[in-house]
């Protein structure tokens, strides 16, 4: 049994068009501007990618893993929250969201609930008050901000 190592490849092809786009469409890295940042990070993971795809391929016989019913599941989990979160952040807002968001994925980690509670609302406020009144980002409001 052969195994492919999909996500290095997938982030591969990935830093790829980014990386193409951004020197294409905005300028690339010789001038400041909407693509340097783009470049600069797409450039990185492109390395960085083709490092994990040729680590992976050399030890693919050492790496046969399978995931557990428990593994799948929690995944399934946190694709079903992040999709959520992306379908509900027009209707409640970012802060509602992201506390959401933060506070499940810390359920689903084993976290008490205390704890859980004050760092996701916690985040999610610091986050919101850092980037929507300091550096005025525009987030989606929602029905209480």
């Amino acid at each position: 049994m052969r195994i492919i190592p999909i996500t290095p490849l997938f982030l591969l092809v990935f830093a790829m068009f980014i990386f193409g786009w951004s020197i294409t469409q905005y300028g690339g890295i010789s001038q400041y501007g909407a693509g340097f940042m783009p470049c600069i990070i797409s450039g990185l993971l492109l390395f960085l990618a083709a490092i994990d795809v040729a680590i992976d391929i050399k030890h693919r016989h050492r790496n046969k893993v399978s995931l557990t019913f428990d593994e799948v599941k929690a995944l399934l989990l946190v694709i079903t929250v992040v999709l959520l979160f992306v379908l509900l952040l027009d209707i409640l807002g970012f802060v509602i969201c992201s506390f959401l968001l933060l506070f499940i994925l810390m359920k689903i980690r084993g976290v008490r609930l205390l704890h859980s509670v004050i760092v996701s609302i916690s985040a999610s406020l610091i986050i919101w008050l850092i980037f929507a009144r300091v550096l005025l980002v525009a987030f989606p409001e929602g029905i209480l901000f």
